[in-house]
């Protein structure tokens, strides 16, 4: 599955964060039980979720810097690249779970799906919430910051072009 995420611009970065803000003044807490405690996703989930998202949000410079930090956070390298294109066979639950999460809530613009993923169930409720508003962050940022490298770079980054 495929997210063009249009131009960036002001009017795109004004509408997200029009969109976003309200969820994310909301989910504030969830942002912070997702670090330590029960509810905690850990590192290489994390970075799995983070991969996908950069993906599918078409970021050249996320697509550069996550995928180097995969044997760091134990994330091996085929897992790295499986988690890029949304492959979830060969990725641990929490892995795999983090990233149909990821899938849904990117192309559903930061919205909470209405039915969560079979592979999303590896996940606590607090995580999905937790990973949700890591993802509305993330759109906002790039948001903001997309809107200043050329359309083509991110729809090459996409594969679009």
């Amino acid at each position: 599955m495929s997210h063009d995420p249009g131009p960036y611009n002001v009017q795109r970065l004004r509408d997200e964060l029009a969109r976003q803000l309200p969820d994310l003044v909301r989910g504030l807490p969830s942002i912070l039980t997702g670090l330590a405690g029960p509810d905690r996703v850990g590192l290489p989930a994390r970075l799995a979720y983070q991969l996908r998202m950069a993906r599918l949000l078409g970021c050249p410079v996320c697509l550069e810097l996550f995928p180097r930090l995969g044997p760091h956070a134990g994330l091996p390298g085929e897992a790295v690249s499986r988690a890029t294109e949304g492959q979830l066979e060969g990725l641990l639950p929490q892995e795999a779970g983090a990233v149909a999460w990821a899938e849904a809530v990117i192309t559903g613009d930061g919205a909470e799906p209405e039915l969560v993923p079979g592979p999303a169930m590896a996940l606590t409720t607090g995580q999905r919430a937790h990973l949700l508003q890591m993802a509305r962050l993330e759109l906002v940022v790039h948001a903001a910051w997309l809107m200043f490298l050329p359309h083509s770079m991110i729809q090459r980054a996409l594969g679009l072009s």
